[in-house]
């Protein structure tokens, strides 16, 4: 009996013991409602995932959720924009109600700094931060045209509209006569192009504006700093699988408003005095050669991503394909890049990572010069004649060719190239406070290029006798080496963080070209060199090799997280600058004040935060125009006839004069800001005012011709002084309607203090001979110059009686004798305006509610010219734009259109050609939808996002050509003036976002 009662026991423990085992491998439910712990309001599109998974769920409109976890024991963790995230563990239960309270998101923010991170209320520099999602909505290739009016402070413009092209972006003004552009460090590499990087991949990117922050790298911080940190993995029991795509259609933003064949027509009857066209009208409206070079192009993106780790262990891995066709025929930009971001807990004291990009482009480039003559090509011709061939312009001059003839012609214009971009690292962390970095960084890049243009003819100016190919190759072997020694540690109130470096770096890179004619045939198997004729090759080539070394140095001392201090110290040697005066040093402190805690201000029950900040220090640009300006190059491949035969000898000789003296150039900031928060830091308010004088501007100064140098030799040479503010002003309220509200004020101004003694000004945009852009002591760099026109000579008693340059006719234009000595020379030329906004702006808006999420934004400048260059050029009888049909005559004796003329007097520098540069853009909307959860569930799909989106969509402008903006390559001197290059682009697209 006893024996069996045993039996009985041993088997319903047994029994007990498999239940047991089978609750612990059953999947649990778990349901609830999630709500505002403030108004108690249910919040929808709260993120519900289980700890350590990637299992999860969402809430719906009434912020109920409902999922099937693993266990009992399971963790959830909830998170929601603006509000605090957390961890719930269920301990056993199936319903868990969850209150959810609001953040203030930027006290914790932790922000990337130079060589490390900082808490946002422990930073004492002007830091800009751009997250993942604000850049994500761009449909752009690159990095630098998404960050358009993300950061106070920060001004940027695409450097045309050709597809892929980057942008110029200007910190705080334009500080120097040479490079302005600022220091790139992507994952820790140092680079000064981030226009190969996808903007996917990015996760946060971080703008040091002031010396504080930028002055821990030295010589190339002077213009900014921009820091880009790529996605990393983080830990789940499941890998995070995204797709993402999009697909949308491109368009010239506005085309230019010019004559049609009936209107040109009859302006040039007038211009030759007799009706060469004997019925302009019967014309018509003709060819409006804007629509031959001009198309719809697509855009399409898709991104493939994988995020996830283990124990020790994470990765991202990610790959892109990027295609863009141009607006302008035969343009086009293709781009794969392939990223893998790995970091590895090789044990409890050391941890190995990396971040590694590669990148392969393929490029097709239009004619050059084909949106120009689109503009200048007379509406009257058709595209072909009544033979079927090209039309033949010249008859209007030999200066015009055919637009439609070049693209057909010249459309065998391609190139491709290979980075490879990235850095290793290793951590060793000792002695519990202390944390050694060895990070070395590479960018390895090659390229190649490949022209053929054949043998045609449309005209006695429009051809190429002889077939020619030329093709070309670079190359660039970077690298960085870094050491790096952190110290962290915190006693009571007193908090500590010290850093101490070393760096080396080295920059190499190689070029060469070569190009022959006469082959024989235009098949791509003999698009060779070696097929063509070897009497008739050229070749070229090149490299440059540079070097620094730097030592550096930063502390951060916090005392009760209430009083901040940051001192830095950096040491570079450049191998650009003479033995003398290779070593630069860089030093800068900032202070910070966290008022909010204290009781006084505390007591006023008004902020939420409160903080002041004040930074100065001294920074360093190694920039030229030269590569060895400190140092005698000698240059080879001269030539010259010379010997009792007259025979022709190949030779090398110094051609250019260099300047031991050179040193480096340096520029002083100062800065003081201000951070707020008001209403539970839903209102968020920064202000920052800085003041950066730039002296010993390294820059090229022009010596007389009988000096013997070919280039003009490089010397420190000017002061330039930017003060102005900068104000970000943040809005934002959560709930089951979150919206947002943002706007970005940057007024600055730019001045000229000092330049070379015995060089009190520099003239430069020469256009007909005569100078556009006059920079002087007192004026903004690069300052528009010429004549201002007083009005038109209406009749002859005027012509006779009021001051002019000579030559002059009724109706033409009339300028300002300025200086009153009755006659116009180029003494009463003067300041007409300035191409640098005196403001820059944003606006920003953003809304969610039950899984419809919006945003817009806008952006917008002020106090800026444009110098229409293009229309001054007259080397034939080009089209005009609309506003010239109004010109003056007899009857109609207009004041501000002069006579038709064709070049000459009414088309010298003027402010007749000088136009607002004002603009406000909408620059990007959206519109998207998550579906909700409970469709996705049976597809294993945990992300599913529609959307559509548009770019450039609307712009007000006074300026009469496509666009306001012409950096014109970041030359400080040709700012603002439209040559008539590649337009930008509007765009509208469609995407898809998902994830499982």
């Amino acid at each position: 009996m006893k024996q069996r009662h045993l039996t009985n026991k041993v088997i319903w423990s047994l029994a007990l013991a498999l239940f047991s085992i089978s609750l612990g491998f059953a999947q649990h439910r778990v349901e609830g409602i999630v709500s505002d712990a403030t108004g108690g309001s249910p919040l929808i599109g709260v993120n519900i995932l289980e700890k350590g998974t990637s299992n999860g769920t969402v809430t719906e409109i009434d912020g109920s959720y409902s999922l099937e976890v693993s266990g009992p024991e399971a963790v959830l963790v909830f998170t929601y924009t603006g509000y605090a995230a957390k961890e719930m563990p269920l301990n056993g239960k199936s319903r868990l109600d969850v209150k959810l309270a609001e953040e203030s998101t930027l006290l914790e923010q932790i922000v990337v700094v130079g060589y490390g991170t900082q808490k946002k209320s422990d930073l004492t520099g002007a830091v800009g931060s751009v997250k993942t999602k604000d850049i994500e909505r761009i449909p752009t290739a690159n990095i630098e045209q998404a960050l358009q009016g993300k950061v106070a402070g920060v001004y940027v413009a695409p450097n045309s509209g050709t597809p892929g092209a980057g942008a110029v972006i200007r910190i705080r003004g334009t500080g120097t006569l040479n490079n302005a552009n600022p220091l790139y460090v992507i994952d820790g590499m140092i680079t000064y192009d981030a226009s190969f990087v996808n903007p996917q991949d990015v996760e946060s990117v971080e703008v040091l504006k002031d010396a504080s922050a930028a002055a821990i790298y030295g010589s190339r911080g002077a213009n900014g700093v921009i820091i880009i940190t790529t996605k990393s993995g983080k830990k789940r029991e499941n890998a995070v699988i995204s797709l993402s795509s999009y697909y949308g259609t491109q368009q010239v933003t506005k085309k230019i408003d010019l004559l049609n064949a009936a209107q040109f027509a009859e302006l040039y009857n007038e211009f030759r005095g007799q009706q060469f066209y004997p019925d302009p009208a019967a014309l018509g409206e003709g060819t409006d050669w804007q629509d031959v070079v001009f198309r719809d192009a697509p855009i399409a993106n898709v991104q493939f991503s994988a995020n996830g780790g283990a124990e020790g262990f994470n990765y991202n891995f990610s790959a892109n394909y990027f295609n863009q066709d141009g607006i302008v025929q035969n343009s086009n930009y293709e781009r794969v890049t392939l990223r893998l971001n790995t970091e590895m807990k090789l044990n409890p004291w050391m941890t190995f990572g990396n971040n590694i990009a590669y990148t392969n482009t393929q490029r097709q480039t239009a004619p050059g010069g084909v949106v120009s003559s689109a503009y200048q090509m007379p509406p009257v011709f058709a595209v072909r004649d009544s033979t079927g061939d090209f039309s033949d312009p010249t008859f209007f001059g030999l200066a015009i060719g055919n637009p439609a003839a070049d693209l057909f012609y010249k459309n065998n214009n391609h190139s491709k190239g290979n980075r490879l971009f990235g850095n290793i690292y290793a951590d060793v962390h000792f002695l519990k406070y202390l944390t050694f970095r060895s990070n070395f960084g590479f960018d390895r890049s090659d390229g190649q290029g490949k022209f053929f243009e054949p043998q045609f003819e449309v005209s006695a100016s429009q051809l190429n006798k002889m077939d020619r190919l030329s093709v070309s190759a670079n190359l660039n072997r970077d690298w960085i080496w870094e050491q790096t020694l952190t110290f962290g540690h915190e006693w009571g109130k007193h908090h500590v963080t010290a850093l101490a470096g070393y760096t080396a770096e080295e920059r190499y890179s190689e070029f060469f070209g070569a190009s022959r004619e006469n082959f024989p045939g235009t098949a791509d198997e003999l698009l060779f060199l070696s097929a063509g004729n070897d009497t008739t090759q050229q070749n070229y080539g090149g490299a440059v090799d540079e070097a620094l070394i730097s030592y550096l140095f930063r502390v951060n001392y916090s005392l009760m997280g209430r009083y901040l201090l940051t001192l830095s110290w950096r040491t570079d040697q450049s191998s650009r600058f003479a033995r003398a005066n290779r070593t630069g040093n860089f030093p800068s402190f900032s202070l910070g004040w966290n008022l909010a805690q204290e009781d006084f201000v505390q007591n006023l029950g008004l902020f939420d935060r409160l903080k002041a900040r004040f930074s100065y220090g001294i920074l360093g640009n190694q920039a030229s125009s030269q590569p060895y300006p400190s140092t005698d190059a000698v240059t080879s491949g001269l030539y010259a006839v010379f010997g009792p035969n007259e025979a022709l000898n190949q030779g090398a000789t110094l051609i250019s004069l260099s300047n031991a003296s050179l040193k480096w150039e340096t520029s002083r900031q100062t800065d003081a800001g201000l951070e707020l928060g008001f209403f539970n830091n839903r209102l968020e308010i920064e202000a920052d005012w800085y003041s950066r004088l730039t002296y010993d501007i390294i820059a090229a100064v022009p010596i007389p011709d009988y000096v013997g140098s070919q280039a003009d030799p490089v010397v420190n040479t000017a002061e330039v002084r930017n003060r102005g503010w900068d104000f970000t002003l943040n809005w934002r309220s959560s709930g089951k309607f979150t919206y947002n509200l943002g706007a970005t004020l940057s007024p600055v101004t730019n001045k000229v203090v000092k330049l070379a003694e015995g060089k009190n000004e520099i003239f430069a945009a020469f256009l007909q001979g005569e100078p556009a852009s006059h920079t002087v002591v007192g004026l903004p760099i690069g300052a528009f110059y010429g004549y201002q026109v007083a009005g038109i000579f209406q009749n002859e008693e005027e012509l006779a009686a009021l001051p002019k340059l000579g030559g002059e006719k009724v109706g033409d234009l009339r300028y300002a004798d300025l200086d009153g000595n009755g006659l116009i020379d180029g003494d009463d030329r003067t300041f007409l305006g300035s191409p640098i906004p005196d403001l820059t702006y944003s606006l920003t808006a953003g809304a969610e509610w039950q899984g419809l999420d919006f945003a817009i934004d806008f952006l917008g400048q002020k106090g800026s010219k444009v110098f229409n260059a293009k229309e001054t050029f007259r080397f034939g009888v080009y089209n005009w734009e609309q506003h010239v049909f109004n010109r003056w005559t007899p009857d109609n004796p207009s004041q501000t259109e002069p006579r038709i003329t064709n070049g000459g007097h009414n088309y010298r520098v003027s402010d007749r050609y000088l136009q607002s540069g004002d603009f406000i853009r909408l620059r990007s909307i959206v519109l998207g939808y998550t579906l909700p959860q409970r469709w996705l569930r049976k597809a294993k799909i945990n992300k599913l996002r529609l959307y559509l989106s548009g770019s450039n969509i609307w712009t007000k402008q006074s300026y009469s050509g496509y666009s306001p903006e012409f950096p014109n390559g970041g030359n400080p001197f040709e700012v603002g003036f439209d040559f008539g290059g590649y337009p930008v682009a509007k765009s509208w697209q469609g995407g898809v976002e998902v994830g499982f």
